[in-house]
């Protein structure tokens, strides 16, 4: 395992980078406790108006709630600098949302990620089948009967679109001790069930790796430091704890990918990865 911090690399090496894209479940944090240096570096971070941005794939908290969360924990994260998977809804919708309303499997923050799409939802599974898609939040909900109204849903219109804020299949959870479910996997098991009677349905995913959430972060950037320049993405380098989510997804987009060994990733899974979820750096943490 590598023995260097990220902190560590990044003093010596500031100048090669425009601003630093942070995961942040088993990043920052395991649960609701901040990972050693994490709180120290973004204090330095803050201080020195250095660009970065907190890139999560959890869309179950808003983005008010996710660094109100954090800044509860000890990590202190600057106003406006989370962007959510939950964030790219909007972007789906302004070129794919043809109207109805659709059913929400779990949670998507408050204030909602749907309303801020323009998509009007019901959590209601007797609700399910005059809907017109699926969006699969996250967090704790009554599994069984939403995700047989979705399943009844699509196996009569498998052309619905299901859409999936979060990819994951797991993470590092903050409301319980351990691990926890991620939107990804309750949605491929809703697709590998439908596939087991004879329909197809191909879900669109919206967070890390994905094109959606990358296609927001640079105007992000661009938002919260107006006179920096963020247009060279080897010039950005993505900080984060999964190959599948993180590393990849910075490795498509062209992102300078910087592992950190305090998540899900285990020497094993880190020695078996592809060439495309292979890290250009590798830190035992921040």
């Amino acid at each position: 395992m590598a023995e260097q911090t990220f902190t560590e690399f990044f003093n010596t090496h500031r100048n090669d980078f425009d601003a630093v894209i942070f995961d942040v479940d088993g990043t920052l944090s395991i649960g609701k406790v901040p990972v050693p240096g994490a709180k120290e570096l973004l204090d330095e971070l803050n201080s020195s108006n250095f660009p970065y941005l907190l890139l999560t794939n959890d869309a179950c908290n808003s983005v008010e709630q996710k660094a109100a969360y954090l800044n509860a924990a000890g990590i202190p994260v600057a106003k406006g600098h989370v962007l959510s998977a939950g964030n790219a809804l909007k972007l789906w919708a302004k070129d794919n949302y043809r109207g109805g309303k659709f059913f929400q499997l779990g949670k998507l923050g408050i204030p909602s990620f749907a309303d801020a799409a323009g998509i009007p939802v019901t959590t209601i599974p007797a609700e399910c089948g005059k809907c017109s898609g699926v969006i699969c939040g996250e967090g704790a909900y009554d599994w069984q009967p939403a995700i047989e109204a979705v399943f009844n849903l699509l196996i009569k219109h498998p052309e619905y679109p299901l859409v999936t804020c979060n990819p994951d299949s797991y993470w590092a959870s903050m409301r319980i001790q351990g691990w926890g479910i991620g939107a990804g996997a309750v949605t491929r098991f809703i697709c590998q069930v439908l596939a087991d009677a004879g329909k197809k349905v191909i879900p669109t995913y919206l967070g890390k790796p994905y094109a959606p959430i990358y296609k927001c972060t640079s105007p992000f950037l661009k938002e919260l430091f107006p006179d920096k320049n963020f247009s060279d993405p080897s010039r950005l380098i993505m900080v984060g704890d999964s190959l599948d989510s993180d590393i990849a997804g910075a490795n498509a987009n062209g992102i300078t990918s910087a592992l950190v060994m305090t998540g899900i990733t285990t020497e094993e899974i880190l020695n078996a990865a592809p060439d495309h979820k292979r890290p250009d750096h590798i830190f035992h943490s921040v």
